[in-house]
């Protein structure tokens, strides 16, 4: 099965799931991408190129979304660093330069914090933050879980709604890539698969908050977005970027970075600050 998002292949799960994943690029250290909330390989088609012209890049879709089989079981945060690593185990390599966007983040993040010795480099980019309350309140989960349900349901009666914002989004992406993202986001599958990730969303980010383990001494980029479209936003987007700022700061080699053009679609907005910053860490 081709995909214009990079050479496509699979990974056998332990217990018979596979994840679908793209590889661009040779070299090292090698690359991985990992997506926000109900987003696939697809949300990094801007950012590959740029990897793929210096180091091999690897993007892989989560547990039932773009190719990769359905979990059965519950989609926590716990559940996704498993699959992260059994992901990592199959390609082969020592060491990773880890790479997450919004939820990508906090999974990249409790990886590295077990796996300390296969980590060589973390960039966050614009990542959600454990410790705001905001994720916590009974109304973000609920309301988050039952429009991607509601979608869903629309998708599967033949309504292929797609949202302004990511209308905008699929405009700055060259047309193949385009249609091949839309064709996978608009299915109802990929929408419930969204669901059951908001769904656990903060049951796994209270265990990681409550963890306590630290992330290894390597490099470490927090990207944080500008931009913020309401007061409420921008409330939150305040709140997260602190969050961001005192993380870099407290880190043997933190750094944290302002995407001045971006609010939280970063990979999409500004794509070469992602590629720079990336590769900047791979050396």
């Amino acid at each position: 099965m081709s995909s214009v998002f990079g050479e496509s292949a699979f990974t056998r799960l332990p217990d018979g799931r596979r994840l679908h994943h793209v590889t661009r690029g040779s070299g090292g250290p090698v690359v991985v991408l990992e997506a926000g909330l109900g987003a696939t390989r697809t949300e990094w088609g801007l950012v590959l190129p740029g990897l793929a012209e210096r180091t091999r890049v690897v993007a892989y879709d989560r547990a039932g979304m773009g190719r990769s089989d359905r979990d059965p079981g519950r989609r926590h945060l716990q559940r996704m660093v498993e699959d992260l690593g059994h992901l990592l185990d199959h390609l082969g390599e020592e060491r990773y330069v880890l790479a997450g966007h919004s939820l990508g983040g906090p999974i990249i993040r409790a990886y590295a914090a077990e796996r300390p010795e296969r980590v060589a480099a973390l960039v966050l980019i614009d990542q959600a933050a454990e410790e705001m309350a905001h994720y916590y309140k009974p109304g973000t989960r609920i309301l988050g879980a039952g429009l991607y349900r509601g979608l869903a349901a629309l998708s599967s009666v033949g309504v292929k709604y797609v949202p302004a914002e990511i209308r905008r989004l699929m405009a700055l992406f060259p047309p193949q890539m385009a249609a091949e993202a839309l064709a996978e986001m608009t299915r109802p599958a990929e929408m419930r698969a969204a669901a059951a990730e908001m769904s656990a969303l903060a049951e796994g980010f209270a265990r990681l908050r409550d963890s306590g383990r630290p992330l290894p001494p390597v490099p470490v980029t927090a990207i944080s977005g500008a931009l913020a479209s309401s007061k409420m936003e921008r409330r939150l987007r305040l709140e997260l970027v602190d969050c961001h700022r005192r993380l870099a700061e407290a880190l043997p080699y933190g750094r944290h970075v302002t995407a001045k053009r971006s609010g939280h679609m970063i990979p999409q907005d500004e794509p070469e600050l992602v590629v720079e910053e990336i590769l900047r860490l791979a050396g």
